[in-house]
C-alpha cells in the first residue's frame, strides 16, 4: 500500500482526505488541478481608451501625404491656403474611396490587435470602429484641416522676436558692420556683450521696449 506523507494539506485536497478519506482523493474535482485554471485578461479601463490603441487619427495629414506621395510641409502649406484632403489626393491622382480605404483599413487592424490583446472591449473596439470610419472622412473632407493631438488642436507658440540689427549694434556700442562681422565668426550677442564689458541684463534693458512689442505680439496671438 502506497504511503503518503506530509505535516500539511491546504484547500480543497485536505477537505477531500478529512472528510473522504485516502480514497476521496481519487474522485476530488479535477478542477482543482492547475492546468484547468482559467484566467481572465480585463482591459484597465483606468487608461484611457485612446492611449491604449491609437488609431491614427492625431497624424491623418502625415498619413495622407504619405498616401499620395506628396512632401508632408508642402502638404500642409496646401491646406493652410484652405484645401481640403480629399481635393489634394484628387489632384494627385488618388480617388477619395481609395484615399479613405488606405486610411481606415490600418486603424480597423489596430483596434482589432488591440481587442485580441485584451486591451478594449468590444464594446470600445465598436466605438473606435465608428469613429475612426467618421472622423477620417471627416478630416478628409474638411477645409484647411490641421491634426489634432489629444482631441485639441496642437498649437506651438514660437516667440519672434523683433528686434533690428541697429538697435542691437547701438546697445553694444558697436557698428552694424562690425555686428556683422562677429555674428559671422560665430559669435552670439551675449559673447559679444562679454567683450564690451556689458552682461545679458544690461543687453535686455537696452533692448526691452522692442521686446516689450515682440512679446505683447505673442500673447496676444490667436
Amino acid at each position: 500500500m502506497k504511503k503518503w506523507t506530509g505535516k500539511v494539506m491546504a484547500g480543497t485536497v485536505a477537505a477531500a482526505v478529512l472528510f473522504g478519506g485516502i480514497g476521496g482523493l481519487a474522485t476530488a474535482p479535477k478542477a482543482f488541478a492547475d492546468d484547468d485554471i482559467t484566467y481572465t485578461v480585463v482591459p484597465d479601463a483606468s487608461i484611457p481608451l485612446h492611449k491604449r490603441v491609437d488609431v491614427g487619427l492625431t497624424s491623418v495629414i502625415v498619413q495622407a501625404s504619405g498616401i499620395i506621395n506628396m512632401n508632408v510641409d508642402d502638404f500642409k502649406a496646401e491646406l493652410k491656403k484652405g484645401k481640403s484632403i480629399s481635393e489634394l489626393a484628387r489632384t494627385s491622382g488618388v480617388e477619395r474611396s481609395d484615399l479613405i480605404s488606405r486610411l481606415v483599413n490600418p486603424a480597423l487592424e489596430r483596434v482589432d490587435n488591440a481587442l485580441s490583446q485584451n486591451r478594449i472591449t468590444e464594446e470600445e473596439a465598436t466605438q473606435l470602429k465608428k469613429e475612426v470610419t467618421e472622423k477620417f472622412s471627416e478630416a478628409i473632407d474638411k477645409s484647411g484641416y490641421q491634426d489634432k493631438f489629444s482631441g485639441k488642436y496642437s498649437k506651438k507658440l514660437k516667440l519672434k522676436t523683433q528686434v533690428d540689427e541697429e538697435s542691437v549694434a547701438k546697445v553694444l556700442g558697436i557698428t552694424q558692420n562690425e555686428l556683422d562681422e562677429a555674428f559671422s565668426s560665430g559669435k552670439t550677442i551675449a559673447d559679444i556683450a562679454k567683450e564690451k564689458g556689458l552682461n545679458e541684463d544690461q543687453v535686455i534693458a537696452g533692448l526691452k521696449d522692442q521686446l516689450n512689442d515682440s512679446l505683447k505680439a505673442f500673447i496676444n496671438k490667436k
